[in-house]
């Protein structure tokens, strides 16, 4: 195992740093703390006591790993705008905010709610640490420019975590909610575009290459989204929740019609991807919203009358209608489409996966309280991740060229404050567990889907 595993700062270690290839970059990952020293980490109690700790709920590293993957991301633009960097980074940063932002809060959250969802055991060490080591590494190579090679780390990674929940899956006594058949294609997804990337680059048939990077880059995130969303957005808006109930030990026929429907749904949102880069951008663009805003609009209620009150609900929504407006956006303009794809990336995925982590941190942390008041630090960081996705997506148009850089630089400069206020107002949390008399425990003694603690 290498050493940086062991000296991430979430384990409450000074800083570990991690090394890039020779043209990379090289960044920090930091903490501070006075109750635990690097030398402390590497003792006995830490291997008996914090690791598999650690290792149950992954979300508690790669959460803080994810966001600074984010922050390195962004901040390659100014890097570059400033003469910083040798290599045009377009390539470098989407793969870095895709794989290492999104497949970090992706791996953290699958890697705790899955395990409990099935009863099954947690991850082990060993898993938790390759994983970490691959998300580190695929990161470093990025940054560096090395795009392939870190196509392939993240390949790698993926199908390493698919392999641990599988075996878990394979065993478990029950069975998750339906809409994760959603998240199963979801990063299929990404290993086939992330895949072809690592051995192909950019050769080859154009459309088949097109394709893959829409399937990294769009199919990977939406799918999961669509199918964690059907059970964790009724959570955070106060809705019915049809997908929780739906889990259990046995696979009803309930189960399978839902299961049916999220797959035929998963298919088709595939499908418009093919069918997009053979000429038909626009009308696939209409069909991906239509889809999506039937199936979260039927599975979580978001435009019931409001049942909850607090920032993170009016947040959450917020995030939905800039997912859908996004592809709304590209379905009546076709250029400049990259700008236009950003209200997808930064209002709909970016403000939706900060939502869910931060329920997810609350939940684990036993603060139930915080879920529905009007946290400042989160109102400030939803309306700065706004602010930066309108500062990027005008940043393309004509009538904005002469302040093109500086409009990149302040996006990028906002999305950094976001994760600094973040990292600040909620992250210290993944050191915290709730109190035993907080955790109710079920009927059937057996984790629900309910509670996001996902505790029994």
């Amino acid at each position: 195992m290498s050493r940086a595993v062991f000296l991430c700062p979430w384990i409450r270690a000074r800083c570990g740093m991690i090394s890039t290839p020779n043209k990379g970059i090289v960044f920090l990952y930091f903490a501070t703390s006075s109750e635990y020293s690097v030398h402390a980490a590497m003792n006995k109690r830490f291997f008996n006591q914090l690791a598999p700790h650690l290792a149950a709920e992954p979300y508690r590293v790669f959460f803080p790993l994810a966001l600074l993957a984010g922050v390195a991301g962004v901040i390659l633009w100014p890097l570059f705008y400033w003469g910083w960097l040798s290599y045009y980074p377009m390539f470098a940063h989407g793969r870095v905010m895709i794989e290492g932002f999104v497949g970090g809060f992706a791996i953290g959250f699958l890697g705790t709610a899955l395990p409990k969802m099935l009863s099954a055991q947690p991850l082990k060490v060993w898993q938790v640490g390759s994983l970490l080591s691959l998300h580190a590494a695929l990161v470093s190579f990025h940054m560096g420019g090395d795009v392939r090679t870190g196509d392939g780390l993240f390949t790698v990674m993926m199908i390493v975590m698919v392999l641990c929940l599988l075996s878990r899956l394979i065993k478990g006594k029950t069975v998750p909610p339906p809409g994760m058949i959603l998240a199963g294609m979801g990063i299929f997804c990404g290993i086939a575009g992330a895949a072809w990337s690592a051995f192909f680059g950019f050769q080859g048939d154009p459309h088949v290459t097109l394709f893959m990077q829409r399937l990294l880059y769009q199919a990977f995130i939406l799918l999961p989204l669509l199918g964690v969303g059907s059970f964790i957005f009724p959570m955070i808006l106060g809705t019915p929740n049809h997908h929780a109930r739906l889990s259990g030990p046995h696979m009803t026929r309930a189960w399978k019609t839902k299961a049916g429907e999220s797959a035929l749904i998963g298919c088709v949102l595939i499908a418009s991807y093919w069918i997009e880069v053979h000429d038909q951008p626009q009308s696939m663009s209409w069909v991906r919203a239509t889809l999506c805003g039937v199936w979260i609009t039927k599975e979580s209620g978001w435009l019931t009358r409001k049942t909850s009150s607090g920032i993170m609900p009016l947040s959450l929504r917020a995030g939905i209608v800039c997912l859908l407006g996004g592809m709304v956006a590209t379905g009546v303009m076709k250029t400049p489409k990259i700008a236009l794809d950003h209200t997808l990336y930064i209002g709909g995925f970016g403000l939706i996966t900060m939502i869910v982590a931060t329920r997810v941190i609350y939940g684990h942390s036993g603060q139930e309280e915080k879920f529905q008041r009007w946290i400042k630090p989160l109102a400030i960081c939803s309306s700065l991740i706004l602010l930066g996705m309108l500062t990027r997506v005008t940043a393309d148009f004509e009538f904005m060229q002469r302040f093109r850089i500086s409009h990149h630089i302040y996006a990028a400069g906002c999305w950094v404050i976001v994760s600094i206020i973040w990292a600040i107002a909620v992250l210290p949390s993944v050191r915290k567990r709730p109190f035993p008399s907080r955790i109710k425990p079920q009927a059937d003694d057996r984790p629900s889907v309910m509670n996001m603690q996902f505790r029994k």
